[in-house]
């Protein structure tokens, strides 16, 4: 799976660490199709989970400052999924399954962005419309 632009929510920081999580999916997808052994993916699973968690410091950093009225609920979504892929590496590590790892990341990040990410993206344009890029768009020039 790759990078679009229908995945984007509209603030740059933001954007540019989605593309680098993608970038980070990219190679461990290519990983597994390859039949790589468990020590190379489990390094790009590393490096992919270490982005993660810097990713998601990042966005509740700047949820916290704008006080985002669903701050609390959008931080619980990211303590699970962490939870979530604690667990789906140990499963990993007996199965040997790296497909189904790869496909539980594709598609909650890509639910994570399409929803909750809009979700505040939407209260962060209309509310700190600088922090998106919006200000001339809004003053007229």
């Amino acid at each position: 799976m790759k990078w679009n632009s229908s995945l984007a929510i509209g603030i740059e920081a933001i954007d540019n660490q989605h593309k680098q999580i993608f970038e980070h999916l990219l190679a461990l997808e290519n990983s597994v199709a390859k039949r790589d052994p468990w020590h190379i993916v489990r390094f790009l699973l590393s490096q992919l989970a270490d982005y993660m968690k810097f990713h998601l410091a990042v966005e509740e950093a700047m949820l916290e400052i704008v006080r985002y009225p669903q701050h609390a609920d959008h931080c619980q979504a990211h303590a699970k999924i962490m939870d979530q892929i604690a667990e789906l590496e140990k499963q990993l590590q007996k199965t040997g399954s790296e497909s189904e790892l790869v496909n539980f990341f594709e598609d909650w990040f890509i639910r994570h962005v399409l929803s909750d990410d809009r979700q505040y993206a939407n209260y962060v344009k209309k509310e700190f419309p600088a922090l998106s890029g919006q200000v001339g768009q809004q003053t007229g020039g």
